[in-house]
């Protein structure tokens, strides 16, 4: 069979997919009985704003699809990643270890600046007229040069070993690269805090003392001690509303967008906070990389079996087992993966969100706050409240805003008097 056919049927299914995926959002959820529901805690503006947001990204979406496969076709299955790895190891001798750096920033550059006229329409143009882009042309493109340079950094770190223990270890080199792997995963979430985060951000302790007393409360009653709570300048690039927790051990902290301290109430804030300390008062931080650690096992060793097909690697244009193509291949394969075990994905990460929610209530007891937070944030972010069941099935990483909604209004009728300040959390 010749090779562009066979691309073309191993492709194929994965773009009906796609193709599946802009029609369902084009045409939502037409249920009367889903927006029956939805219309108990939103209005038809509300419905109609997040459709119009969503058709206008949506828009967009087969021009992403088309630049994903004509990159990675033409690196794979056109020869173009085997032709820049040899142009680069012909100079420095065939030291693959000082060609590499070069490769990486090549592919990463080269993918950049393909994104870089959907990526700016979406922001400068779909963003802005939707009012929720506040974003600099100076600072978009500085995001973009530090994002590139990062990534690079990044990329290196992880291809490096990768490609020496399969040089080194040709048999057995699935378990220690993916030990590195995670244990570099790691070190970044530790060390995001103070090293990662501030490239693109500024981050000042929150001045508000009663807030930042309530958040110490909160915390303290999910278990956790949290030093210092900051303010991220958020509204320097977007309107949204967000707050995360982030780092681990030593570098662990509370992060609040300026904007959600500036538009919700202290009750709205402190919700949002116990959400993601509950996040960390269930594990979910440790039981996702675990589930991280099982997919990088398994996807090195499926890895490792195709590379050791000859047919398999000229198919994919990787001339051995240890070629540079490799850092190619494995965004690509991922892509793919990715799709197939999205619904798998999707649910572990919505349980994960119930199980905060419930955390959330329970240490604020406010079902009041938790609810007009929800609107607030749904409002904000001009989100769509029609989203299909099968996309909300595959790509739905939280609840649908009326299911948060109807367990907080369950909650408040086990707890009647659901209702309290976060004064009271202070004993004042």
């Amino acid at each position: 069979m010749p090779k562009i056919l066979l691309v073309i049927l191993i492709l194929a299914p994965f773009i009906a997919w796609d193709a599946a995926v802009y029609v369902m959002r084009q045409q939502g959820d037409r249920s009367l009985e889903r927006r029956s529901e939805v219309l108990r805690h939103f209005t038809q503006d509300d419905i109609k704003t997040g459709r119009d947001h969503l058709l206008r990204h949506n828009r967009l979406f087969p021009f992403y699809r088309l630049l994903f496969y004509a990159f990675y076709t033409a690196l794979l299955f056109g020869g173009l990643g085997v032709r820049l790895e040899n142009s680069l190891l012909q100079p420095v001798g065939g030291r693959w270890y000082l060609a590499l750096p070069l490769f990486i920033l090549a592919l990463l550059a080269a993918r950049t600046l393909l994104y870089m006229p959907v990526s700016a329409y979406s922001e400068f143009v779909i963003e802005r007229e939707m009012g929720l882009s506040t974003i600099s042309v100076g600072l978009w493109l500085s995001d973009r040069l530090k994002s590139l340079l990062l990534n690079w950094v990044i990329v290196s770190l992880v291809a490096f070993p990768l490609l020496a223990l399969v040089k080194a270890l040709p048999r057995f080199w699935p378990v220690p690269a993916a030990v590195v792997v995670l244990a570099i995963s790691a070190f970044g979430i530790w060390i995001s805090p103070w090293v990662i985060d501030p490239i693109f951000n500024k981050f000042t302790p929150l001045e508000d003392k009663n807030l930042t007393d309530s958040i110490r409360t909160v915390s303290a009653e999910a278990g956790l001690t949290v030093r210092q709570v900051y303010v991220m300048d958020a509204s320097r690039r977007s309107l949204y509303l967000n707050a995360y927790f982030t780092g681990l051990g030593n570098s662990r902290r509370v992060v609040l967008y300026d904007t959600l301290v500036r538009e919700c109430d202290p009750d709205e804030v402190l919700s949002v906070v116990a959400h993601e300390l509950g996040h960390w008062k269930a594990n979910h931080i440790m039981k996702g990389f675990l589930i991280e650690a099982a997919g990088v096992f398994l996807g090195f060793w499926l890895l490792w079996a195709l590379l050791n097909n000859g047919a398999v690697r000229g198919f994919f244009g990787l001339p051995g087992p240890s070629s540079m193509v490799l850092i190619v291949l494995l965004p690509f394969l991922t892509s793919f993966t990715g799709t197939l075990t999205a619904p798998f994905v999707s649910a572990i990460s919505r349980r994960f969100e119930r199980q905060a929610d419930r955390i959330a209530l329970e240490l604020t007891d406010n079902s009041r706050a938790f609810i007009e937070l929800e609107k607030k944030l749904v409002r904000k972010a001009k989100a769509d409240l029609l989203q299909p069941e099968l996309i909300q099935l595959f790509y739905g990483s939280h609840p649908l805003p009326e299911d948060r909604i109807r367990m907080a209004e369950d909650f408040s009728r086990e707890s009647p008097r659901s209702s309290k300040p976060a004064a009271v959390l202070l004993g004042q």
